[in-house]
Protein backbone atom coordinates (compact mmCIF):
# COMPACT_ATOMS: atom_id res chain seq x y z
CA UNK A 1 0.00 0.00 0.00
CA UNK A 2 1.37 3.39 -1.18
CA UNK A 3 1.82 5.31 1.91
CA UNK A 4 0.06 8.58 0.78
CA UNK A 5 -3.17 6.78 0.11
CA UNK A 6 -6.22 7.65 0.47
CA UNK A 7 -7.58 4.58 2.94
CA UNK A 8 -9.52 3.92 6.12
CA UNK A 9 -10.09 1.50 8.40
CA UNK A 10 -13.24 -0.58 8.37
CA UNK A 11 -13.87 1.22 11.70
CA UNK A 12 -13.61 4.27 9.93
CA UNK A 13 -15.54 3.19 7.03
CA UNK A 14 -18.33 2.20 9.24
CA UNK A 15 -18.03 5.69 11.13
CA UNK A 16 -18.65 7.37 7.97
CA UNK A 17 -21.96 5.36 7.41
CA UNK A 18 -23.21 5.91 10.13
CA UNK A 19 -22.86 9.70 10.04
CA UNK A 20 -23.87 9.07 6.24
CA UNK A 21 -27.78 7.85 8.04
CA UNK A 22 -27.47 10.50 10.27
CA UNK A 23 -27.41 13.36 8.15
CA UNK A 24 -29.71 11.48 5.30
CA UNK A 25 -32.22 12.06 8.38
CA UNK A 26 -30.84 15.52 8.81
CA UNK A 27 -31.25 16.52 4.89
CA UNK A 28 -35.17 15.48 5.34
CA UNK A 29 -36.02 17.59 8.37
CA UNK A 30 -33.96 20.39 7.02
CA UNK A 31 -35.68 20.05 3.43
CA UNK A 32 -39.85 19.73 5.23
CA UNK A 33 -38.36 23.09 7.42
CA UNK A 34 -37.25 24.86 3.77
CA UNK A 35 -40.46 23.83 1.91
CA UNK A 36 -42.36 25.67 4.97
CA UNK A 37 -39.96 28.41 5.27
CA UNK A 38 -41.19 28.92 1.40
CA UNK A 39 -44.61 28.60 1.86
CA UNK A 40 -44.60 32.22 4.31
CA UNK A 41 -44.38 34.51 1.08
CA UNK A 42 -41.81 36.42 0.00
CA UNK A 43 -38.38 35.02 0.25
CA UNK A 44 -36.65 37.82 -0.73
CA UNK A 45 -36.95 38.93 3.04
CA UNK A 46 -37.41 35.43 4.56
CA UNK A 47 -34.54 35.14 6.74
CA UNK A 48 -36.37 31.56 7.97
CA UNK A 49 -35.89 30.51 4.25
CA UNK A 50 -32.52 31.59 3.95
CA UNK A 51 -31.31 30.21 7.05
CA UNK A 52 -33.17 26.76 6.06
CA UNK A 53 -31.55 26.81 2.34
CA UNK A 54 -27.87 26.63 3.98
CA UNK A 55 -28.85 24.10 6.29
CA UNK A 56 -29.80 21.74 3.06
CA UNK A 57 -26.96 23.11 1.42
CA UNK A 58 -24.37 22.52 4.31
CA UNK A 59 -25.81 19.05 4.74
CA UNK A 60 -25.89 18.04 0.78
CA UNK A 61 -21.90 19.17 1.35
CA UNK A 62 -20.89 17.08 3.74
CA UNK A 63 -22.88 14.09 2.31
CA UNK A 64 -21.04 14.45 -0.75
CA UNK A 65 -17.45 14.59 1.11
CA UNK A 66 -18.69 11.44 2.66
CA UNK A 67 -20.06 9.60 -0.62
CA UNK A 68 -16.80 11.02 -2.22
CA UNK A 69 -14.43 9.68 0.69
CA UNK A 70 -16.12 6.14 0.64
CA UNK A 71 -16.06 5.82 -3.38
CA UNK A 72 -12.52 6.75 -3.71
CA UNK A 73 -10.76 5.33 -0.31
CA UNK A 74 -9.12 1.72 -0.35
CA UNK A 75 -10.38 -0.04 3.33
CA UNK A 76 -7.15 -1.42 4.52
CA UNK A 77 -7.46 -5.72 5.08
CA UNK A 78 -6.50 -6.09 8.41
CA UNK A 79 -5.50 -9.81 7.28
CA UNK A 80 -2.64 -8.38 5.08
CA UNK A 81 -0.78 -6.47 8.03
CA UNK A 82 2.21 -7.32 9.16
CA UNK A 83 2.21 -7.04 12.61
CA UNK A 84 5.46 -6.51 13.30
CA UNK A 85 5.64 -3.45 10.81
CA UNK A 86 4.04 -0.13 11.30
CA UNK A 87 1.29 0.25 9.41
CA UNK A 88 -2.34 1.87 8.95
CA UNK A 89 -4.56 -0.08 11.14
CA UNK A 90 -1.93 -1.82 12.56
CA UNK A 91 -0.94 -1.86 16.38
CA UNK A 92 0.55 0.83 18.33
CA UNK A 93 3.42 2.17 17.54
CA UNK A 94 5.75 3.92 19.84
CA UNK A 95 8.70 6.14 18.60
CA UNK A 96 11.28 7.88 20.02
CA UNK A 97 12.95 11.12 19.08
CA UNK A 98 16.75 10.95 18.76
CA UNK A 99 17.38 14.57 19.15
CA UNK A 100 15.69 15.00 22.29
CA UNK A 101 14.71 11.60 23.74
CA UNK A 102 11.18 11.81 23.73
CA UNK A 103 8.68 9.15 23.33
CA UNK A 104 5.36 9.08 21.44
CA UNK A 105 2.90 6.27 21.08
CA UNK A 106 -0.34 6.13 18.09
CA UNK A 107 -1.82 4.42 16.08
CA UNK A 108 -2.07 4.98 11.91
CA UNK A 109 -5.46 5.59 10.53
CA UNK A 110 -6.65 6.78 7.22
CA UNK A 111 -6.77 10.50 6.64
CA UNK A 112 -10.45 11.34 7.81
CA UNK A 113 -10.18 9.19 11.29
CA UNK A 114 -7.18 10.74 12.72
CA UNK A 115 -7.43 11.96 16.25
CA UNK A 116 -3.92 13.34 16.82
CA UNK A 117 -5.52 13.79 21.07
CA UNK A 118 -6.50 10.29 21.03
CA UNK A 119 -3.32 8.88 19.95
CA UNK A 120 -4.36 8.77 15.92
CA UNK A 121 -2.55 10.40 13.50
CA UNK A 122 -2.77 9.80 9.79
CA UNK A 123 -0.61 7.73 7.12
CA UNK A 124 -0.35 10.73 5.64
CA UNK A 125 1.99 12.63 8.82
CA UNK A 126 5.25 13.32 7.91
CA UNK A 127 5.91 10.67 11.02
CA UNK A 128 3.88 7.97 9.54
CA UNK A 129 5.06 8.46 6.23
CA UNK A 130 8.60 7.91 7.31
CA UNK A 131 7.59 5.40 9.58
CA UNK A 132 5.37 2.91 7.31
CA UNK A 133 6.87 -0.50 6.34
CA UNK A 134 9.50 -0.14 9.25
CA UNK A 135 9.91 -2.50 11.94
CA UNK A 136 11.13 -1.57 15.55
CA UNK A 137 14.70 -0.63 15.92
CA UNK A 138 14.93 1.28 12.77
CA UNK A 139 15.64 4.91 12.32
CA UNK A 140 13.69 6.95 9.98
CA UNK A 141 13.98 10.43 9.22
CA UNK A 142 10.63 12.79 9.00
CA UNK A 143 10.67 15.33 6.28
CA UNK A 144 9.02 18.09 8.42
CA UNK A 145 9.42 21.79 8.68
CA UNK A 146 12.06 21.28 10.21
CA UNK A 147 13.63 17.53 9.87
CA UNK A 148 14.43 14.99 12.61
CA UNK A 149 15.02 11.39 12.63
CA UNK A 150 13.15 8.94 15.09
CA UNK A 151 13.61 5.51 15.93
CA UNK A 152 10.59 2.68 16.20
CA UNK A 153 10.30 1.32 19.99
CA UNK A 154 7.91 -1.18 19.22
CA UNK A 155 5.05 -1.86 17.33
CA UNK A 156 2.64 -3.57 19.25
CA UNK A 157 0.38 -6.36 17.46
CA UNK A 158 -3.48 -5.48 17.21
Amino acid sequence: MAENQYVLTQEGKESLLKRLDILLEEKTQALAELNFARSQGDLSENSDYDAAREKVEKIKGEIEAINYQLDHAKIVDTAEIDSDVASVAGGEVTIRRLDNGEEFKFHIVGLGEADPLHGKITNMSPIASAIIGHKAGDICHVHAKIEYDIQIVEVKAK
